[in-house]
């Protein structure tokens, strides 16, 4: 377990005091940033092409006058006026009007998608009727649960037809839920305003992941993109959806959502063997940065040491789901940029934490995540690489090609 005063000191910490170390106990304010959202270039391209392609129009932007936000929503004045309509009235686009694609989404987020944002018993009720319930009264949450439902509705469509027309929907509610995060007004949100919020956040921050998997299975050249691109795109998302997150923490620890944030009785340990490989690490950083003074050994530094605090909790039996996305907020910036330079260390430390991600491998939205980057990492690096990865690649039950001599 990290220590209190290594990983506590100067941190945000809850009026409720947790008994597990999760984001919410290392997590610093300062830390937040800045409050735009990071550009998803690659995810973005891939949509419009997706879109072009389909011969649908792309996913826009909303301007802030009509956009959804966590404001509670408003009727719509045709709810209001007290019309009569005859049954033999109805118009012929009747499904459209109805937005019966929304309902069959909404449904399935009821009857299964929940399920695989819940980590146990009570966060299944939260999930499957506190939160649908909450996303009535706003809209970005509720375009946030339409996307996810259509992501995994997408990936089981056996019609290639009927995933690409899901797909464009989930992209198109993804688009709509983002705008109703920010980072600026959280103070100024009422607690059942931050519930939504946080939700939302949680929701959208595996969207991303899931979006990767079933995009690229629907993939129709021969040119994948690069792993590591993309993950590093999900990586900037999901550390600015985690700074939103963070600020609503203290009334969401204390309201009716207080169970996503309360970490559940222990799982059992796992064979820990994360201090040896972490001294590793630590040994080689302290060597290259006597060998090679460009080294950047600081950045290296705070990097290990965070990931030493994700592997203790994944060893003592921690919940992935609570902790697993923590790392990508509090690590140094520097850092995904030397994983973009593919500085050979920065990738021996990523696939460490992908081992983390591997244990969230059976949930659809994650899948193998952890296996592509591992591979993409094991194929960029030469052999010299190879014993300082032989821990990840054994956790994920890998074997390293043989070195050509």
């Amino acid at each position: 377990m990290p220590s209190s005063k290594r990983v506590c000191q100067g941190t945000l910490r809850s009026k409720h005091q947790f008994s597990e170390p999760s984001c919410s106990h290392y997590i610093d304010r300062k830390m937040v940033g800045q409050s735009c959202r990071p550009r998803m270039t690659r995810l973005d391209t891939k949509a419009r092409d997706l879109a072009a392609s389909r011969g649908s129009s792309t996913p826009t932007s909303v301007s802030p006058e009509s956009s959804p936000t966590m404001t509670a929503a408003r009727p719509h004045p045709a709810h209001t006026a007290a019309t009569k309509v005859c049954p033999s009235t109805l118009p012929a686009d009747m499904e459209e009007t109805l937005g019966l694609q929304d309902l069959e989404l909404m449904m399935h987020w009821c009857t299964a998608t929940y399920r695989s944002m819940a980590k146990d018993r009570a966060t299944e009720t939260l999930w499957q009727t506190v939160i649908p319930r909450l996303s009535l009264e706003f809209p970005s949450l509720r375009h946030g649960l339409l996307a996810l439902s259509a992501l995994q509705v997408s990936g089981a469509c056996t019609s290639p037809e009927r995933r690409w027309r899901y797909l464009l929907a989930a992209r198109e509610h993804q688009s709509q839920a983002l705008i109703g995060i920010h980072l600026d007004t959280t103070q100024e949100l009422t607690n059942v305003q931050c519930d939504a919020h946080f939700a939302l956040c949680s929701v959208m921050t595996v969207f991303s992941f899931a979006y990767c998997l079933i995009d690229d299975g629907l993939e129709e050249d021969d040119e994948q993109a690069e792993i590591l691109d993309e993950f590093l795109e999900v990586f900037q998302l999901t550390r600015w959806l985690i700074s939103a997150m963070v600020l609503s923490l203290d009334r969401v620890g204390t309201g009716e959502l207080h169970s996503l944030v309360r970490p559940e009785p222990r799982r059992a340990r796992l064979p820990n063997m994360s201090h040896l490989v972490i001294i590793a690490l630590r040994r080689y950083n302290e060597s290259e940065a006597l060998r090679d003074s460009t080294h950047e050994k600081e950045t290296y530094t705070e990097t290990i040491n965070h990931l030493g605090t994700s592997l203790e909790q994944l060893m003592s039996g921690s919940e992935p789901k609570d902790f697993a996305f923590c790392w990508t907020f509090y690590i140094p910036v520097r850092f995904p940029e030397l994983v973009r330079e593919r500085k050979p260390f920065a990738l021996v430390i990523l696939a460490h934490f992908a081992v983390i991600l591997h244990h969230l491998r059976e949930t659809w939205w994650m899948g193998d995540w952890a296996t592509r980057i591992l591979k993409e990492v094991v194929d960029g690096l030469d052999g010299e690489w190879h014993d300082l990865l032989s821990w990840p690649v054994d956790a994920m039950g890998w074997s390293l090609p043989k070195v050509k001599v």
